[in-house]
């Protein structure tokens, strides 16, 4: 069980106050909160609003890949360069098996 701070009261056409939970949470006036119901509870969750053209970058699928590129740099298994010709001369080291001769 997590720690009582108090007790809320459903206001006139179901509004809550939740002013109590400023002095234990860093909340602000506009934030957005989900709402859970869990075992009888109401859980409310932080949120935060993003637009929608970049709600790609919060996909599962993208941040799995973020995760991979921040281990990836962490263990050293990347290169920099100085210009763009030596990233082309890097690339140029390796083969190209997509590409085909026509």
């Amino acid at each position: 069980m997590g720690k009582i701070i108090g007790n809320i009261m459903v206001q006139k056409r179901g509004i809550v106050s939740l002013g109590l939970l400023k002095k234990h949470l860093p909340l602000s006036d506009g934030d957005i909160f989900q709402v859970q119901i869990e075992d009888n509870k109401v859980i409310l969750v932080p949120m935060k609003i993003i637009p929608a053209e970049q709600a790609w970058f919060w996909t599962k699928e993208w941040q799995k890949g973020e995760k991979e590129a921040e281990e990836d740099i962490k263990a050293g298994r990347v290169k920099s360069f100085n210009n763009v010709d030596e990233l082309v001369n890097d690339l140029d080291q390796y083969p190209y098996p997509y590409l085909v001769d026509t």
